[in-house]
């Protein structure tokens, strides 16, 4: 996948040194958000919505979404966008530009249907197109999956096959099979994007569970799918050790040795948590990956999250995961190791949601602020020229005593049921 970004960079200097395996602090501050009221709040988003480089807070309901747009001074001013929605987002919601028009629009999916949300060319409304079909959906993402410029959906099916939505080319979304042809299977819970084999394209990791079906069953085992690069995949996950065969709720995929490589950590209800080395095999070879949980400091029987993210939450350069494990924050040490620590709050909409640099939570309606500390930070905020406006699949890297930090580009964390 080639891509052509210019990067917008907002860099701040501090005199202090880097403070490396700082505890994260979080504060309660839902009142800087304003109230909502006449509904309930369905999954947690936060994300820039209108291209301003704040994070901002979305929060729907049947017949409204209201917006709580982040101020440069640190406070939020409200709009609310009258529309019945008819696919309430119960299970899960993203977002990103599927029209390329500067706005973020949103994919909202529930226990039975899809829909798209787009947002007018001057972001003043909101319209929703609700997909054909029914499906029990679970995660959904969005990413240029035929490298056009555009992005593309892509729905977790609990029944049956998942199911890819093609964009037109101007944000009009239409389920399409052959955008990537998945098995044909159920017990499809979590799908996550991400270049594992360092060539300069996406492809696919597909998380497994399904309800009653014994070990060895072939509906519970994890798929990874390659990008060949011409428009098709490939589905590798027993050649590459990634193909577990427990009952797998998310994973996430992060350089958390720093060694410019995406490694993988799964959260399972049954047998073990997995974390995955990327053991950096040589292009054209293969890339394979060794378990290496048993050493990490993270309890492999601490069963049962569905939750799982990730970030850099202390500003240490490694990055740390957020899960509904007993310590939901856990410190990345930058080797593949890590310092469990409790948190106030389990995870959420992940999003700078205060202008400081650190990373915040916002879930089911409460906003835990980030304390800090004095670590530095450096936000980049690409721009796709060739590719999607949100720069969705680009690959940052940054370099330092650290290591090589890479890292993927995406215009927010949301959550998902």
């Amino acid at each position: 996948m080639k891509w052509r970004f210019p990067l917008v960079f907002f860099i701040f200097l501090l005199s202090t040194p880097i403070l490396q395996g700082q505890p994260v602090t979080f504060s309660y501050h839902t009142e800087l958000l304003n109230p909502v009221s006449g509904f309930t709040i369905y999954s947690d988003c936060a994300l820039d919505m209108n291209g301003d480089h704040l994070d901002d807070v979305i929060r729907t309901g049947n017949e409204v979404i209201y917006i709580d747009f982040q101020q440069s001074d640190g406070t939020f001013t409200q709009r609310y966008f009258n529309i019945v929605v008819q696919s309430l987002p119960s299970w899960s919601i993203c977002a990103g530009d599927l029209d390329n028009n500067g706005f973020n629009d949103l994919l909202f999916a529930d226990s039975a249907s899809v829909s798209f949300v787009k947002a007018s060319d001057n972001g003043s409304f909101y319209t929703e197109a609700v997909m054909p079909g029914n499906i029990f959906c679970q995660r959904s993402t969005l990413a240029d999956i035929d490298n056009d410029g555009w992005l593309d959906g892509f729905v977790c099916n609990d029944d049956d096959q998942s199911i890819p939505y093609r964009n037109d080319g101007a944000g009009n979304m239409s389920p399409d099979q052959s955008l990537i042809l998945t098995a044909d299977l159920p017990g499809n819970y979590a799908a996550i994007w991400t270049d594992y084999d360092n060539d300069g394209d996406i492809d696919l990791y597909l998380t497994k569970c399904l309800g009653g079906a014994p070990p060895g069953n072939i509906n519970r085992t994890n798929l990874l799918y390659r990008n060949n690069a011409d428009g098709t995949f490939s589905e590798v996950g027993a050649s590459a050790g990634l193909d577990d065969n427990a009952q797998s709720w998310s994973t996430v995929f992060e350089d958390f040795d720093n060694d410019g490589d995406f490694d993988a950590f799964i959260v399972n209800h049954d047998f073990q948590n997995r974390l995955f080395r990327n053991n950096g095999d040589p292009s054209g070879t293969g890339v394979t990956f060794t378990d290496v949980i048993a050493a990490s400091g993270i309890d492999p029987n601490d069963l049962g999250a569905w939750e799982n993210a990730s970030g850099d939450f202390n500003n240490d350069g490694y990055v740390d995961i957020f899960s509904e494990l007993n310590q939901e924050l856990y410190l990345g040490n930058g080797d593949l190791t890590f310092t469990g620590q409790d948190a106030p709050v389990k995870p959420g909409a992940i999003a700078d949601l205060n202008g400081d640099g650190f990373l915040d939570v916002f879930r089911k309606g409460q906003l835990w602020l980030n304390d800090g500390n004095g670590n530095h930070w450096l936000k980049v905020v690409p721009l796709g020229i060739e590719g999607n406006r949100n720069g969705i699949g680009a690959r940052v890297e940054i370099y330092g005593a650290w290591g090589c930090r890479c890292g993927k580009s995406a215009p927010g964390k949301v959550s998902a049921r």
